[in-house]
């Protein structure tokens, strides 16, 4: 399998040639959506590594945050469909992320609550508010989504891809 150095070599070099491909090649109007979605590739790839199903580069690059990851590394086997699936890994770490970031705000909220600090925050406003941004920058969230899937699914192929050649060798 490629090491951690390795698939961040290759995320970072191909982000950096895309952005001046779609400056030459994309119309104007469209570059912004280009960019948003080579920057979430590049998240994707750094961040929401799909070796964060273990203890790797990836996992150690959130320092002390990564415990947020290790409820994730108990749950999801290593190189199982869930952490390297084309699109699922990623959009699963993305969703596993924000569930888990809520969890914390919420059970803060609640542990201030507790000793008489309370917040005017109604967890379905925000819910209301995340979905109305959702509807409203439609081209938006599709160019991360694309990005974020890409980012995941060149880590998952240059494994399979590794590991296929170092078999037929």
């Amino acid at each position: 399998m490629p090491s951690g150095k390795v698939h961040d070599w290759v995320t970072v070099s191909t982000a950096i040639g895309a952005v001046p491909l779609t400056a030459m090649y994309l119309p104007p109007e469209t570059r912004p959506l280009a960019w948003l979605a080579i920057a979430s590739y590049t998240f994707s790839g750094i961040w929401l590594s799909s070796d964060l199903d273990t203890r790797s580069s990836a996992y150690y690059r959130w320092g002390p945050l990564r415990l947020l990851w290790y409820p994730y590394q108990k749950l999801v086997p290593h190189r199982s469909w869930i952490s390297h699936g084309l699109g699922v890994g990623p959009l699963l770490r993305v969703a596993y992320l924000v569930g888990i970031v809520a969890l914390l705000i919420w059970g803060g909220g609640w542990l201030l609550a507790r000793i008489g600090i309370a917040l005017q925050v109604d967890p379905q406003s925000w819910l209301l508010h995340a979905t109305d941004w959702v509807l409203t920058y439609q081209h938006e969230v599709l160019a991360l989504l694309i990005g974020l899937i890409a980012g995941g699914a060149v880590h998952s192929l240059m494994d399979f891809v590794h590991t296929r050649l170092k078999k037929a060798l």
